[in-house]
């Protein structure tokens, strides 16, 4: 194993070998002591293919690299595959996240979709039928939307004109971009960042950081 390898996402069976073969680490350290550093992290959305091509020069050869397991939801034990690849000239590696998962949350972007339309319009009765678990995941989701509403404001302000900083108005304004998978996708791009965190693994690397 080479250190860092696990930093997109820890696997838990050893790495999916029915992709491709993974490129084994003895073979990455021959490549002038290569370490990996970070993984970055894409949507299955932005995909042109069925890889992802590397941020830094897109000539750049991408293998897959096995994939990580992710619970599926907070309430039960059922979990589902993340492929990972690795730009073996920078040493990084990229996880594609599927549409319906959302970073480092355990209930699905649909389920927070649904959560925060009703916050939005309480009137309306959206909110959706949730389990205690799923309850208390998206009254904090929604509680660190509040404390991000003020950050992408400032990134989004004139693009949406996001004139008061309350996570109502902000959200029936990024709505206007579509569902949460449509938001999301447009936060990482070109903005890397996300709807709760500015999450690391949602920045390209750069020259410095290979």
């Amino acid at each position: 194993m080479v250190p860092g390898v696990e930093a997109s996402g820890a696997s838990r069976n050893g790495g999916n070998q029915n992709l491709d073969e993974p490129i084994s680490g003895s073979e990455l350290a021959r490549r002038d002591g290569l370490v990996l550093a970070f993984g970055m992290q894409l949507r299955a959305l932005s995909l042109n293919g069925t890889r992802p091509t590397c941020p830094l020069n897109p000539k750049h050869k991408v293998h897959c690299h096995g994939s990580y397991d992710r619970h599926v939801d907070c309430d039960t034990e059922k979990q589902e595959n993340i492929n990972r690849f690795l730009c073996f000239p920078c040493g990084h590696t990229i996880s594609v996240l599927p549409d319906h998962f959302l970073p480092y949350r355990p209930v699905s972007a649909a389920l927070l979709q649904q959560h925060f339309d009703a916050q939005a319009n309480p009137d309306q009765g959206l909110a959706p039928a949730v389990t205690e678990k799923e309850n208390g995941c998206l009254k904090r989701a929604w509680d660190r939307f509040g404390q991000r509403v003020a950050a992408l404001a400032t990134v989004l302000g004139q693009m949406l004109q996001l004139r008061a900083c309350a996570p109502k108005p902000c959200w029936s304004a990024l709505r206007q971009w579509g569902n949460l998978s449509d938001i999301l996708l447009r936060l990482a791009r070109p903005f890397n960042t996300s709807l709760l965190h500015d999450y690391l693994c949602l920045r390209p690397w750069t020259c410095s950081s290979t």
